[in-house]
């Protein structure tokens, strides 16, 4: 059991580097740590920042479980007076989920120092097997934070609202489109042909909720925002201008879309995955009609996607009598794949990056048709058959109308 006894848990401040060489160092002090009331695993730390020259601060923690021999666990489940903009002050307040990052470690070796830096902070690379961006400061923070993890955190309600997970997909080889003897197939899902995906790369691990969207741009353009769930709900009524923007294959995004936001707050690549590294990723190794490597055993209604995804079968349908338990469902209610994404098959329709088009033979990193009228839509969604939900599906729709049963999900290069 973790429990943080305030007499144990020591922390201190430092002094961080200035935003430039002649100016005066932020200094940290005052600081101070106490476990709430059990059975809450939150840490309330306190402290002071001042700096000559007023400058809002970066402010970071790290904590080290050897009584301050090495501080080398970045913390994750942070919210208050941390990362970027903090102003300087007195009486400054994190609170710190500790079980999320320290599930099974005793407190009395552990220690939390907090830093400051008045320099806009610059993300690491995303090299572990899950990364996540703080989204919590609003639409109005000029920077969101990263963090890498070696391992799948607890899947709190935070990674479905504040906070976006991804998760790394190992590069490799696989089988795209689907047999011609496999129930419910269109016949724009052939040839099969063979892809090589030569570079790793992170999907997210949920759609893209209501939440997280409205903490990047403000606003919240869902056809259903709905209940008291609402915003763990996957965001629709977006379109591909709106997600991403700009060019494909030969271009970014916009800079006012979601995307376009993301990757000026964060300095990473985020994008939309292309179309072969969806189907990839939603297969994670499998070979059948759905990714837990069943076929359908019918067209419209099937039990095995019952247990995959929201679909007009399984809840999608009472929508028009009962909009806070129809259409859409809450991102993760579902069984996750073998790679730990959830909602691969139905809950919303998914933009891809590529413009649609016929299928060419083998390929490497394949991006698409080079032109075209209508975006890749992968996955199908709370209005969909069983068939419409399948690991091989793809639809094309106008990139500039926003449809209430489409959404998207991220994805970002890794190692870069």
């Amino acid at each position: 059991m973790w429990c943080v006894r305030a007499v144990r848990l020591v922390v201190c401040g430092s002094l961080a580097v200035a935003h430039t060489a002649m100016a005066a160092k932020p200094v940290v002090t005052n600081v101070a740590a106490r476990q709430q009331a059990l059975p809450s695993f939150v840490v309330d730390i306190h402290y002071d920042v001042a700096d000559a020259g007023g400058h809002t601060q970066s402010i970071a923690a790290a904590v080290s479980t050897n009584a301050g021999g090495r501080y080398d666990i970045v913390p994750t489940d942070l919210a208050g007076d941390i990362g970027y903009p903090v102003t300087v002050g007195t009486n400054k307040h994190v609170a710190w989920n500790a079980y999320t990052d320290l599930p099974a470690f005793s407190s009395a070796t552990v220690r939390v120092r907090i830093t400051a830096d008045d320099g806009l902070p610059v993300n690491p690379p995303a090299t572990g097997n899950y990364c996540v961006i703080d989204i919590s400061a609003g639409p109005t923070a000029a920077f969101y934070p990263l963090h890498n993890l070696a391992s799948q955190p607890v899947l709190t309600d935070g990674y479905q609202t504040t906070k976006i997970l991804l998760r790394r997909i190992p590069a490799g080889i696989f089988v795209m489109g689907s047999p011609s003897n496999e129930l419910g197939r269109g016949a724009n899902e052939g040839p099969q042909h063979t892809v090589t995906l030569l570079s790793n790369f992170y999907m997210g691990v949920f759609e893209i909720t209501q939440a997280q969207y409205s903490n990047v741009m403000g606003s919240n353009p869902a056809y259903f925002p709905v209940g008291p769930q609402g915003p763990k709900r996957p965001v629709e009524q977006v379109s591909w201008n709106m997600a991403r923007g700009g060019t494909w294959p030969d271009g970014g995004p916009s800079n006012a879309t979601f995307i376009g936001r993301l990757r000026s707050k964060t300095g990473l690549a985020f994008d939309l995955p292309t179309e072969a590294q969806w189907e990839y990723a939603c297969r994670a190794g499998t070979t059948n009609a759905l990714n837990n490597n069943t076929n359908l055993a019918s067209i419209n209604s099937d039990p095995n996607m019952n247990i995959l995804g929201r679909y007009w079968y399984n809840g999608g349908s009472v929508y028009a009598s009962d909009p806070v338990n129809g259409a859409h469902t809450v991102v993760g209610s579902y069984r996750a794949n073998n790679w730990g994404l959830y909602d691969m098959h139905g809950n919303v329709g998914e933009w891809c990056l590529d413009w649609y088009g016929p299928y060419t033979g083998d390929a490497t990193d394949p991006a698409g048709a080079p032109a075209g009228t209508g975006r890749v839509i992968s996955s199908g969604g709370w209005g969909s058959p069983a068939k419409d939900c399948r690991s091989a599906i793809r639809f094309a729709l106008d990139p500039a109308t926003p449809y209430f049963a489409v959404g998207f999900r991220l994805s970002l290069p890794a190692d870069q």
